[in-house]
């Protein structure tokens, strides 16, 4: 039984089995400041990496599990061993496993991904999220600024998933649904021997319509719903950053004319008329989606839009400019999470003090908290620097700051 009500964020201690360049890591952690420092590609990152797939089930450098296996092996495992505070103190663990398919063609293994709380496998990836809430930091967050809208929905998707297990199940439903309706369409464009749909591949493709509308609302209106929570706190984050000079704006786009049919996505209605319009839309487009061979509007097109003053932030905005605006995003994520479990989750900072300049490092500085933080860099000395502001009074005699030397897949704590 998985206990949602309870959270776990300090981690004890971390696991690795043939993950990248570790054939085997058990290393125990500090409850604060965690520095892993060290020339490049020695495996400092390959740690944050880890403990982001024990929140998200996901990557933020890639999205292929085969290349997170280590040379030679034909599996990875993470896993973290999850601390509780207080006098009932008591400890947790979160994994996920990846096994490969067999080169043999005659083998009948085939790839699969394991999850399980407490060692024991859980039946949905869903029930994966909220065990336990990470944020990371890293360079790939330009990306958010510089890429098109794939890499914001992710970003709003897994935000919302790691308070929302159950928004991640109906993103499975909608991708399994879409990819069903995209193969209909494909195989009438192969069997037909006309240029039109029929009657009955009209009503085979309603089908599927009326399959995708429930779950696709209810992915539109939490995304609608979260867009709006990251527009105002991302909007406030930067115009601290920015010494109120100037305005970040951003909002969820979907499909024309959408959100004008409602007032507010708290509405009792609001489900309901976004299903009517997404099926009057669909079955506008069945000839057309018939000539493309694939479903040309959705969720899965949809953007979260984000602008300068005014002006679109890819176009016109400086380096500098994208970097206020990535940091203000996920300061703002953030912040929603600690709203939304009401804790502080753990922060993963990869290697982003050497990408910020001064007044941004001070923001993020400034929004660490109480968090257990693990930090990237290659320059012990700077960075040692930089937290300093940390420290605690110097009568506490805490040591809130832990060192550990990266240096070929091996870890060295100091």
């Amino acid at each position: 039984m998985i206990d949602r009500q309870r959270r776990f964020m300090r981690i004890q201690s971390v696991h690795l089995d043939h993950f990248r360049n570790y054939e085997r890591l058990d290393l125990e952690v500090k409850p604060f400041i965690n520095v892993f420092y060290g020339e490049n590609a020695q495996g400092k990152t390959n740690i944050i990496e880890a403990i982001y797939l024990c929140a998200c089930a996901r990557s933020h450098r890639t999205s292929r599990d085969r290349e997170l296996i280590a040379h030679g092996a034909d599996h990875y495992g993470v896993k973290i061993v999850l601390c509780a505070e207080g006098s009932d103190a008591f400890n947790e663990s979160v994994s996920l496993s990846f096994y490969d398919e067999s080169p043999d063609p005659d083998s009948p293994r085939k790839s699969r991904r394991i999850a399980a709380y407490n060692d024991v496998t859980l039946d949905k990836m869903s029930q994966f999220f909220g065990l336990f809430n990470a944020v990371i930091f890293a360079p790939e967050d330009l990306l958010l600024i510089k890429e098109g809208p794939s890499v914001r929905r992710r970003f709003l998707d897994l935000l919302i998933s790691q308070v929302r297990p159950a928004y991640f199940h109906d993103l499975q439903i909608y991708s399994r649904l879409l990819q069903q309706r995209n193969r209909t369409l494909k195989m009438f464009r192969t069997l037909s021997g006309t240029h039109r749909l029929t009657a009955e591949e009209e009503a085979e493709l309603e089908v599927w319509d009326y399959s995708m509308a429930p779950v696709s609302a209810a992915i539109i209106r939490e995304r609608i719903a979260f867009t709006q929570r990251v527009s105002s706190l991302a909007s406030e984050h930067h115009g601290r950053i920015s010494s109120g000079k100037e305005s970040l704006f951003s909002r969820y786009k979907t499909i024309t004319g959408l959100l004008s049919e409602i007032t507010s996505v708290e509405s009792k209605d609001s489900g309901e008329k976004i299903e009517n319009y997404l099926l009057a839309k669909w079955k506008a487009t069945h000839q057309e989606d018939f000539d493309k061979g694939i479903t040309s509007i959705g969720l899965h097109r949809d953007d979260l839009e984000l602008s300068l003053d005014g002006e679109g932030l890819r176009p016109f905005a400086s380096q500098g400019q994208q970097r206020s605006a990535a940091l203000a995003l996920k300061l703002a994520e953030l912040e929603i999470v600690r709203e939304e479990t009401r804790e502080t989750p753990v922060l993963l900072l990869d290697d982003v003090f050497s990408e910020l300049d001064a007044g941004r490092r001070a923001a993020l500085l400034t929004n660490i908290g109480d968090a257990q933080v693990f930090i990237t860099c290659t320059d012990r000395e700077f960075i040692d620097k930089e937290l300093s502001p940390l420290r605690p009074d110097l009568f506490t005699g805490d040591a809130r700051i832990s060192f550990f030397r990266i240096e070929e897949g091996k870890v060295f704590p100091e």
